[in-house]
């Protein structure tokens, strides 16, 4: 038997649901949808259950720590993150308000998107899911593009762009581009935005994530049918393709976001057809290059990285004096590559391939719950 209720409002990360009920297995029912609780995710079925009244039921930082870390990592994982500092933050850092926006489609709604809602996404100032269909529970936008996959990321990151800064570009000082298996330390990111060094450059146009160099790799063999807007750019960058690598996140600031707003539609922001199936990371950065803006250096003091492309594991364990390796030619331009326990700074903000089953929780409980 179902036992009505009076409309209760939880919070699921950075959504509130209407509940009505729950049933006896600690389930909630809100808008004729019931959210199963299993393990790390919630689950939706339209199955009948019996319910009950609703008390509490959140998804807490407590209830991810009281779990043990599941999948078993190894030690080079473990000297990694255990250098990791979360940065207390001051006024300025906590006024900094941030726009997080993941690009998905509709089969993670239910899934990897609910992760990142409740690790942490729910830290963002507004979190941001840019999908093939709307989905109020989890703040999902459709953005509509003539061809949604994988290949035309960069179609979906322009028109996710323009509507973000149509509908929010004044509401938040910071716009932060990341992936469904990117961790972000929030706290550590508002702490560099608001640092001196952030800030006395936040008047000119500024993107910040992992900056990357390409030289005679042909990163521009999609531009055969307009060799003349190669020759510019190059010309602009001295012969060199700086960029911020996309899996390990990058955020703009507003400046940013308005000029590129304001340049999307020209020819030199690759919006041909022909130009719609370049990486984003690739055509943000090219598009702003032309007007002579490129990623800041985001390294500390001593030289070692706060936005990583990899996961601990795999940076822990880079060679940075094998010259025949990718990371190799992709860093030597812009300062190096190191591993071993140096390969991360402990002020480290975004980490990539954070991949498989709970594994935004586990770093959740490695870094939260020590």
């Amino acid at each position: 038997m179902t036992i009505l209720t009076t409309p209760t409002l939880i919070h699921l990360g950075k959504i509130e649901l209407a509940v009505t009920s729950t049933s006896k297995s600690g389930s909630i029912i809100s808008g004729g949808t019931t959210y199963l609780r299993h393990e790390d995710h919630i689950h939706t079925t339209n199955e009948a259950a019996d319910v009950q009244h609703v008390t509490s039921n959140t998804v807490s930082e407590s209830d991810i720590c009281t779990k043990k870390v599941r999948k078993q990592r190894n030690q080079q994982h473990k000297v990694v993150l255990d250098r990791i500092e979360i940065l207390p933050n001051d006024s300025n850092a906590l006024n900094t308000k941030v726009l997080c926006f993941i690009p998905i489609i509709s089969t993670d709604h239910n899934s990897t998107a609910l992760d990142v809602m409740h690790t942490w996404g729910k830290r963002c100032d507004k979190l941001v899911f840019a999908s093939n269909a709307t989905d109020s529970d989890i703040g999902a936008i459709k953005v509509d593009i003539p061809t949604e996959d994988w290949a035309h990321l960069w179609q979906k990151q322009r028109e996710t762009m323009r509507h973000i800064w149509q509908e929010y570009g004044k509401e938040y000082d910071w716009f932060l581009k990341a992936d469904l298996d990117t961790y972000v330390i929030m706290e550590n990111l508002k702490a560099y935005l608001a640092s001196e060094e952030i800030q006395s450059k936040k008047d000119q146009p500024l993107i910040l994530g992992r900056r990357v160099s390409r030289r005679e790799e042909k990163w521009y063999q999609g531009f055969d049918h307009n060799k003349t807007l190669v020759d510019e750019f190059l010309k602009t960058s001295h012969n060199k393709f700086h960029y911020t690598m996309g899996g390990a996140g990058y955020v703009m600031n507003q400046k940013y976001m308005e000029t590129f707003y304001e340049s999307i539609d020209e020819q030199f922001c690759l919006s041909s057809e022909q130009e719609m199936t370049f990486p984003e990371d690739v055509g943000i950065n090219f598009c702003m290059g032309n007007l002579g803006i490129f990623p800041y250096n985001t390294r500390d003091e001593l030289g070692r990285e706060r936005f990583h492309l990899r996961s601990p594991e795999a940076l822990f364990n880079v060679d940075g004096t094998d010259k025949s390796a990718w990371l190799y030619k992709v860093h030597r331009d812009v300062g190096g590559i190191k591993g071993g326990a140096d390969c991360c700074s402990p002020a480290s903000i975004t980490f990539h391939h954070v991949k498989g089953p709970g594994a935004l929780y586990d770093f959740e409980r490695m870094i939260y719950c020590k």
